[in-house]
């Protein structure tokens, strides 16, 4: 097994351990501190979309997040795969508008395709240096890095238990860097 596969089953079983005693709390920790980030303030005249991620599994309650950040008027959005090998998509949600069943257990919406200039990115493990190990299917580098082309100053946030923390993810060329982690205890700022 490689060391990227060996890190990707002891994070999996990790965060599986670390959800069992979240009652909820912790992606409410991290929407209160997402919600209070100075790269959501600015020029009211230009709001920024926002795009989260239905969870699956034991990923931290993205929704939760999602919820404050629509009360606050920011216009929210969930990835939706469109073909394998290709970069996410992502369409608006109202938070009300029912979601569409996709692949690999996600929910996703079916209203209009946006782009978003804020992603929350879901992860098994990160580190400090803003490198993280998802589950292996590269949905999210190839968007990040498709997304990076025409906008540099989209802003990428993991969201994750503070425990998910490691020393170092090994990277291959093609691994986008996160701009900060957030987790229940603080939040993480890479650069």
């Amino acid at each position: 097994m490689s060391v990227k596969n060996n890190l990707r089953q002891n994070a999996m079983e990790k965060r599986d351990q670390l959800s069992v005693n979240d009652d909820g709390m912790a992606a409410r920790m991290i929407a209160a501190q997402i919600i209070m980030l100075p790269e959501l303030d600015g020029d009211l005249s230009v709001v920024k979309t926002v795009a989260g991620y239905y969870p699956i599994k034991s990923e931290l309650d993205a929704l939760t997040i999602l919820k404050v950040l629509h009360a606050a008027f920011f216009p929210i959005a969930l990835p939706s795969i469109k073909a394998k090998d290709s970069p996410l998509e992502f369409q608006s949600w109202d938070m009300k508008s029912a979601l569409i069943d996709g692949p690999f257990a996600t929910k996703q919406s079916s209203e209009a395709f946006v782009i978003p200039e804020i992603i929350i990115v879901p992860l098994l493990a990160f580190d400090l240096k803003g490198a993280r190990i998802g589950y292996g299917g590269g949905y999210y580098d190839r968007t990040i890095e498709a997304l990076r082309k025409n906008n540099p100053n989209l802003i990428t946030i993991g969201v994750a238990y503070d425990g998910q923390k490691v020393d170092a993810v090994p990277t291959e060329e093609h691994d986008q860097k996160l701009d900060m982690v957030v987790t229940e205890k603080t939040t993480y700022r890479v650069g």
